[in-house]
């Protein structure tokens, strides 16, 4: 699938890009994130960060902290011991210390904080990321199919366990190059936040193969437009401080969808294992996340 776009599509996926480049660089984007500690029932020190820690089983997190640690809430200097939450689903909430944001939140049933810093090695040394040229034949117009699940469980970047779940309204269901695809849909029209999570088979070699998000337009009761071009890649593309969700099973498209964006530009490929289950011709190899990389790695498997 490959045409010249026009000029005005080109300038809006142009001007699209640099939005999300603008997002994935902000000072406390996905870009910021430095460690990822989950927390226990039992208070402990978190290595680098001030107070001990601690969170129930419904999600209530405790904090003790001193006078002197210098960490705030809502602009406000806090002590002794501090609530938060509880937090469930994928709720969060945080402090701020210094110029650090010590992001806190509800992940696969657990917590984790997430000292997010302006100054993090993924954003000082982000060299950006490329895009396939885009085509307007990659708007794909759907049929999308009232299907309503709640709670649809998908892996995740959390750990090799843990799973996320997302409330489902349907499917899409569409054609490229007259071969007949479907994708399950999440989030909700009403909300704004309609999307899909999905991999396909560029993974083996040009993209980002646990993963990639696109949005979803809504047009009428039974049409969507899926615009494969404004497909980006997760977090856990560029941080092992990620937990993204990875497709379900029915998402991994055995096709190639040559829209969107591309591999980070600063992958370091030759320090990465290859990915498993493929002839020796066609293994790739991702961004390496020594921490993250067994368990997008196990994710990408069966689509590949």
């Amino acid at each position: 699938m490959t045409a010249p776009a026009s000029s005005a599509f080109s300038d809006a996926h142009a001007a699209w890009h640099a939005g999300v480049e603008a997002a994935r660089t902000a000072p406390y984007g996905p870009l910021s994130p430095t460690a990822m500690h989950w927390l226990t029932e039992a208070p402990a020190e978190l290595p680098g960060l001030p107070g001990r820690w601690s969170a129930d089983r419904d999600g209530l997190v405790t904090v003790e902290l001193g006078a002197a640690d210098g960490v705030a809430r809502d602009g406000v200097p806090v002590s002794g011991t501090i609530e938060l939450g509880p937090l469930t689903g994928i709720a969060g909430t945080s402090l701020t210390w210094g110029e650090i944001l010590l992001d806190v939140a509800a992940r696969s049933g657990r917590i984790v904080v997430r000292p997010r810093d302006p100054e993090s090695p993924d954003r000082r040394d982000y060299a950006g990321t490329g895009v396939f040229p885009p085509d307007e034949r990659w708007r794909v117009t759907a049929r999308f199919v009232p299907a309503a699940r709640d709670g649809v469980a998908v892996a995740s970047a959390a750990g090799p366990d843990a799973l996320q779940h997302y409330d489902s309204p349907g499917t899409a269901e569409f054609e490229i190059d007259g071969r007949p695809l479907a994708l399950t849909l999440f989030g909700s029209a009403e909300r704004g936040d309609l999307r899909a999570i999905y991999a396909d088979e560029t993974g083996r070699d040009l993209t980002f193969p646990a993963a990639r998000f696109v949005s979803v337009e809504t047009i009428d009761a039974e049409t969507v437009v899926i615009d494969f071009t404004r497909t980006t890649n997760p977090p856990c593309a560029y941080s092992e401080s990620a937990t993204c969700p990875f497709p379900p099973p029915e998402n991994r498209l055995p096709v190639r969808i040559e829209a969107g964006e591309l591999r980070d530009r600063g992958s370091d490929s030759s320090r990465c294992p290859p990915t498993p289950g493929l002839p020796p011709r066609h293994r790739v190899r991702a961004k390496c996340r020594p921490r993250a990389i067994a368990p997008m790695m196990s994710a990408c498997t069966s689509s590949q």
